[in-house]
């Protein structure tokens, strides 16, 4: 597996367990009649998944999509590594911002700033899923014509 699908799984994995703990965290709360704010539960669900399913997703599809040598000769068909490491960063660094942002914005605190931090963790990760898919688009192709 290559190193940079390693990076999406293993960063799923971490996220995976985040997401039991933050769980079973807000489950303790409301049985002990202290319930948290409604955007922990929203990020909550967004740990899982983003942090945890699209992690994993696009690190097994990195991983598992069939080559292209023809398009990426030096890499022996899989992908500029770069362009994976950038999706990694935007998607996690992006997400990283959501997390801290979204209830910040929720919770009232420094509304410009935090909306500021909600934009840009928006572009961030939009970027990186439209940097996965081209990566991913030039791997699943068709049959070449004529052949």
């Amino acid at each position: 597996m290559p190193t940079e699908a390693r990076w999406f799984v293993k960063t799923g994995l971490v996220y995976l367990v985040l997401t039991f703990v933050a769980g079973s965290a807000l489950l303790v709360l409301e049985a002990t009649s202290r319930p948290a704010a409604y955007v922990f539960a929203i990020e909550h669900a967004h740990v899982g998944a983003v942090g945890w399913l699209v992690n994993l997703v696009i690190g097994i599809a990195l991983w598992m999509l069939p080559l292209n040598r023809e398009r990426f000769p030096s890499t022996q068909g899989r992908y500029p590594p770069r362009a994976a490491f950038a999706c990694f960063g935007l998607l996690n660094g992006g997400f990283a911002l959501r997390v801290v942002g979204e209830p910040w914005y929720q919770l009232g605190g420094a509304p410009i700033a935090a909306s500021v931090v909600l934009v840009i963790a928006a572009v961030a990760q939009l970027i990186a899923v439209l940097s996965f898919v081209a990566i991913a688009w030039q791997r699943v192709r068709g049959p070449s014509l004529g052949r």
